[in-house]
């Protein structure tokens, strides 16, 4: 839907943005109805095509009542299939409906050379770390701002300390960062994970201790809990982080009757309900920090009877801390929420069907350098940029932008393919940014169209653009030997749940915030045959 849309009028951006979230949080959670068996394919679809629907249609008047041309082909959006041969005949439950598979891993000795070794050219590497501060969250602020577990997966980062949903441009500035030279740009990607059994619940939403019991947690609950307060000042234990994503009627049913957190969704449209209706037979212990962002009809009642903690559409009568942002649009965009058991679907991690032990990557370099012009301009300060598609599993691979190899063998570069790497030798990721700017916008409507890869028109930025510094991660991970050896699926990035884990979905975001002192020093680096730090 977001690769879709043209220009968005400012007056719309807001409600759109959370809208396109809403619909994530549908996909997701239809997702884990149909794994958890409790609807069949053709009840979860049926559902969920509705729901798709009406948010689709909401964001079409959006766009109207702004001014705007809606894309003709919308609702033909609306409606998903599922893909049988990739979800595995097993129903719920099943691993294979969970991904990744056997076949999506391949020895890089059998990978036949297909890429040149890169020359070391004019470059300007910037020290950030490897993320020994564990900031983890499930937000994505560049793809879904003010969404709290817009991204349903785990994202590691580097640099600037603020990154969360809630980032702004000036908090960007007012924070600290990570990296040794000042700058607060932030940089992240989705965590890859050792596929070893364990729940690792770093950054998920309502999670503030690191991994749950039987997880390892490199950091200790100590470092866990240190900088974890940046990622969640927005949801701590027992807030109410509903979602009041609505847009025409009221969702069918509240999530159930949670013995633990009521966390179901208001979809509907209209006036948000004067008062939570739920029937808390234990303590109300939540803030309600939703954003009312929301256009449609409340629900008739919140059905579900919270005998802990109410963690659902509490919409300003909370008994707790209304700390809500009304922001005008009547649209609550916080998700998920829990720990442990009683953790919801939605919350970034396990109940979004993340598993295993984190891993830190042993080295993460940041490099800017040329892309296809020798000479670069800089980067306009809060551009905005993601790379990689996390939907390409389903998407296509239009996007994507996965590079996987090992140590010694960067000559290989796998793209829809894990690699497995010699005892000894490290994994790889390459994640490289654009590096052609349009020379007017820091994003765009799909996040995409404001920037663009020279290597896609000829080695030359298109019409119209600029060649800028060319953003590129490199990260490189001791994947533990045992898992090599023992297990047909090692590891995995984190995904989507309808994406499976696929290593086609591997992506990473950046807000660019060196200061123009610093992007000087950039671009006289890459322009004057320097090669520094």
């Amino acid at each position: 839907m977001s690769l879709a849309l043209g220009e968005v009028p400012d007056a719309a951006k807001q409600s759109v943005d959370q809208k396109l979230g809403t619909l994530d949080q549908q996909v997701a959670n239809a997702y884990g109805q149909w794994h958890s068996q409790e609807q069949s394919s053709e009840e979860t679809l049926g559902q969920l095509n509705q729901q798709r629907s009406e948010t689709i249609r909401s964001i079409g008047q959006d766009l109207q009542k702004a001014g705007a041309e809606q894309p003709q082909d919308m609702q033909s959006m609306a409606q998903c299939q599922m893909m049988q041969d990739q979800a595995g005949q097993q129903g719920g439950g099943g691993q294979q409906a969970q991904g990744p598979a056997a076949d999506d891993f391949v020895k890089i000795e059998d990978v036949q050379p297909n890429a040149q070794k890169e020359e070391q050219g004019n470059s300007f590497a910037t020290e950030c770390g490897t993320n020994d501060e564990q900031h983890n969250n499930s937000d994505n602020v560049v793809a879904a701002p003010g969404v709290v577990n817009g991204a349903h997966h785990i994202h590691d980062y580097v640099g600037n300390f603020d990154t969360d949903a809630q980032t702004s441009d000036q908090s960007l500035d007012a924070s600290d960062t990570t990296c040794t030279n000042g700058d607060k740009s932030t940089y992240y990607w989705v965590v890859l994970r050792s596929l070893n059994g364990k729940e690792d619940q770093r950054g998920a939403v309502g999670n503030k201790s690191g991994p749950a019991e039987g997880g390892d947690n490199a950091g200790g609950d100590e470092a866990a809990n240190s900088v974890n307060t940046n990622s969640l000042t927005h949801d701590s234990q027992g807030q109410d982080q509903g979602q009041d994503q609505g847009q025409g009627q009221p969702p069918a049913e509240d999530q159930g009757q949670d013995q633990g957190q009521d966390q179901g969704q208001d979809q509907g449209q209209g006036q948000p309900p004067a008062e939570d209706q739920g029937q808390d037979q234990g303590q109300d212990q939540g803030q309600d920090q939703g954003q009312d962002q929301g256009q449609g009809q409340p629900p008739a009642e919140d059905q579900g009877q919270d005998q802990g903690q109410d963690q659902g559409q509490d919409q300003g009568q909370d008994q707790g801390q209304d700390q809500g942002q009304d922001q005008g649009q009547g649209q609550d965009d916080q998700v998920g929420g829990g720990e442990g058991e009683e953790a919801k679907p939605g919350d970034g991690g396990s109940n979004d069907l993340n598993v295993g032990t984190i891993l830190q990557p042993a080295e993460a370099e940041i490099q800017y350098a040329a892309g296809g012009d020798d000479k670069v301009t800089a980067m306009p300060q809060f551009l905005r940029m993601p790379t990689g598609d996390a939907k390409s599993f389903t998407n296509g691979d239009k996007n994507a932008n996965a590079s996987w190899s090992c140590e010694g063998f960067e000559d290989r570069q796998l793209k829809d393919k894990y690699p497995i790497c010699p005892e000894g030798k490290k994994t790889l990721r390459t994640l490289a940014f654009q590096d052609c700017w349009d020379g007017k916008n820091l994003d765009s409507a799909n996040h995409r169209d404001h920037v663009a890869f020279s290597k896609d028109n000829g080695g030359k930025c298109p019409d119209g653009f600029q060649a800028i510094p060319q953003l590129k991660f490199t990260l490189k991970y001791d994947i533990p030997q045992e898992n090599l050896v023992n297990a047909d699926t090692p590891f995995a990035v984190d995904s989507f749940p309808e994406q499976l884990h696929k290593p086609i979905t591997d992506h990473a975001d950046t807000i660019i915030d060196t200061g123009e002192d610093l992007q000087n020093k950039i671009v006289d680096c890459i322009n004057n045959g320097k090669g520094c730090s």
